[in-house]
């Protein structure tokens, strides 16, 4: 397993709230192929609406997940928002033991994803 060691900066302002990437992340892809995700990338970890953050916390052992995921559809990766949702699962299957939250979350991404792979804002 790869360890990750990852520094973020909590940003808040009045109408967003997000988590800024300090230190670049280098993460080698199930497909092989290195990913860095740069210094200055904001995320918001993992989308969950706040009422569910007591069962579906937006952080956790699946973060580096949740950063390669929101990074991947930021840049529309040319492999496309399944591959980007696949990553996700597969990162969060390495990194974060809960089975079935990683799969949930996967699920979650699949179904309401679309949503964000189309009107992201880069």
């Amino acid at each position: 397993m790869e360890n990750f060691n990852i520094c973020l900066t909590y940003v808040s302002g009045e109408n967003n709230k997000y988590w800024k990437v300090e230190k670049a992340i280098k993460v080698v892809l199930s497909d092989g192929s290195d990913l860095e995700v740069p210094k200055g990338f904001k995320t918001d970890l993992s989308t969950v609406p706040k009422l569910l953050w007591g069962i579906f916390p937006p952080y956790g052992n699946f973060i580096i997940a949740a950063i390669v995921h929101d990074y991947l559809y930021v840049i529309q990766d040319e492999r496309g928002k399944a591959f980007a949702d696949r990553e996700m699962l597969c990162l969060s299957n390495k990194h974060n033991n809960n089975k079935v939250d990683n799969y949930l979350r996967y699920l979650a991404v699949r179904i309401f994803g679309s949503l964000y792979w189309k009107n992201v804002v880069k």
